[in-house]
């Protein structure tokens, strides 16, 4: 085992560096000059200097990105180019925000996920198959906006159960705080547990056919022992890179969920960034989720390899 997370961090290392390099310069390659934005068309050539001159924009691209680089080792994102202010804090305060509504989603997506894709998995075939089957294949193509949407005209404005939007710490109030998550929770939940489902029952149909389970079967073993010995304990495992993978992309690609529920997390904080054309803000912000994503998948492979031998070879 150590010697298979030595492999996988050793590969880790050159691809996140070459994520820095692409990520920078792709950035910059952006047109448009953040400073003659910012001011607008009532600025003047000097002051447009000078601000670039205090932003360091006026640096030659490789010292730019080495100084990027090598304040992230000080856990230094930079300045943002617009307020002046560190990116650092920035992006720190918008992450509870976001990790609260990504594990919240999370939950749903496997709560909802996983038992539909079993039972459609182990039925194989049946009426509970025939529908749904076609469910999650009408949940997958249902766009994450349109469904958010139609949550908040159901249960914020018609029913009123619900606010329509915005953010409470946990800290501060438990209670609304859940209150505010559960609708942007279930438009992100509804949208993905879908994709679940399918790989879940395809785990499931593939088991049944796996030696181990047929000769259960033979020997006598209730339906209800071989699915809780042989089928559920297997069924879990591909769930666990599933879920991995999802989790890393709902850290970052909440974005149309977070605007439309003006929730304050990373991915609304990377569409203002986007629009200011802030490049350090932005490239810092897609540096963070890649590593997040990157450090939660390496983790979600190595305990699949703990868990199963065959991962390791």
């Amino acid at each position: 085992m150590l010697g298979y997370l030595v492999r996988r961090i050793l590969v880790l290392i050159p691809l996140l560096f070459s994520l820095t390099v692409l990520l920078f310069f792709y950035i910059h390659a952006v047109p448009g000059d953040p400073i003659a934005g910012m001011l607008g068309p009532d600025s003047t050539p000097e002051l447009i200097a000078r601000l670039r001159h205090e932003r360091g924009l006026d640096l030659p691209l490789w010292e730019q990105y080495w100084r990027w680089f090598a304040g992230l080792f000080r856990g230094d994102l930079g300045i943002s180019l617009i307020n002046g202010a560190p990116v650092t804090p920035i992006v720190i305060n918008r992450i509870p925000a976001t990790l609260q509504l990504t594990l919240c989603s999370l939950f749903l997506i496997v709560a909802i996920g996983f038992p539909l894709g079993f039972l459609a998995g182990k039925h194989q075939g049946s009426w509970i198959d025939r529908i749904l089957s076609p469910t999650a294949l009408l949940g997958l193509s249902t766009p994450a906006f349109w469904l958010g949407t139609l949550l908040i005209l159901i249960f914020a404005v018609r029913l009123g159960w619900f606010p329509a939007g915005g953010y409470i710490p946990f800290s501060e109030d438990p209670i609304e705080s859940l209150r505010r998550t559960l609708l942007p929770a279930f438009a992100l939940g509804i949208n993905l547990s879908p994709l679940l489902a399918r790989l879940v029952r395809a785990a499931t149909v593939e088991l049944k056919r796996e030696p181990f389970v047929i000769q259960a079967s033979g020997r006598g073993l209730k339906p209800n022992t071989i699915t809780r010995r042989y089928l559920l304990r297997n069924a879990v495992l591909p769930v666990l890179v599933i879920v991995g993978m999802q989790l890393g992309g709902l850290l970052g690609g909440q974005v149309i969920i977070e605007q439309l529920f003006s929730w304050p997390g990373v991915g609304r904080l990377l569409v203002e960034g986007a629009v200011q054309r802030d490049y350090l803000l932005v490239q810092s912000l897609i540096l963070v989720v890649a590593v997040i994503y990157v450090l939660v998948n390496l983790a979600v492979d190595v305990l699949h390899a703990s868990l199963d031998p065959r991962v390791k070879l």
